[in-house]
């Protein structure tokens, strides 16, 4: 058995959400044309203490109707996920932006690219993923108060090339520090922002139609 195998059978085996859910593969939105890229502008100057924003950040459950704005998406992706420390400075952590409410981005799915000198977001699947969504969370009305909600995917197949299997542990490490600036960085912008770990994994990989090397290791819902 492969190391991914190995890992992917424990992640599988833990893969156990306080209500079982099978979302019908018929909600999904359908797969965008190929070749669809928008770059991100430059994220935004947030000139607010890092004491002052740590004593503010709070998970916050009323969200708006509307997306965020796009440059406030891409601070939340450059500076919130880019910035974050990742063991051996590797590419561990693929964010996908899944978009309802109305805005600058289309509403489906959206891979980021946060690679310099032009990151930028890839459509996914074109559509709203609203039915998908809450058949997917073990809370479903969840699914329709955020139009925003931002996944973040950790990538085995450009780690284990270098580590052991043990580093899967590790790859959970970097998905937190991406998280936790990203809600740093949302709480800066006044956004809300909640992280939400009550679904299940393989509904949203085939959300986010991650190759079979990527694993979801968290939600945020933003707004």
């Amino acid at each position: 058995m492969s190391d991914r195998a190995r890992v992917r059978a424990v992640h599988d085996a833990l893969n156990a959400t306080a209500v079982p859910r099978q979302p019908d593969p018929a909600l999904l939105p359908p797969l965008a044309p190929g070749g669809t890229t928008l770059r991100l502008p430059p994220p935004r100057r947030v000139d607010r203490g890092l004491q002052e924003v740590l004593l503010e950040r709070r998970s916050r459950y009323a969200f708006g109707r509307r997306q965020p704005a796009l440059t406030d998406l891409a601070s939340l992706l450059l500076l919130g996920v880019g910035t974050a420390p990742r063991a051996g400075g590797l590419p561990s952590v693929v964010p996908s932006l899944v978009v309802r409410g109305p805005g600058e981005l289309a509403p489906g799915v959206h891979r980021a690219d946060l690679r310099l000198p032009l990151p930028g977001l890839a459509a996914v699947r074109a559509g709203d993923p609203t039915g998908y969504l809450a058949a997917a969370l073990d809370q479903p009305p969840f699914a329709a108060r955020a139009p925003v909600w931002l996944a973040l995917g950790i990538d085995l197949d450009s780690t284990l090339v270098r580590y052991p299997p043990r580093h899967y542990r590790t790859l959970h490490l970097d998905a937190g520090a991406a998280l936790q600036s990203t809600l740093l960085v949302a709480t800066s912008l006044g956004l809300a922002a909640c992280p939400v770990m009550g679904y299940d994994d393989r509904a949203w990989e085939r959300l986010l139609d991650l190759p079979p090397g990527v694993l979801v290791a968290g939600v945020i819902a933003v707004g």
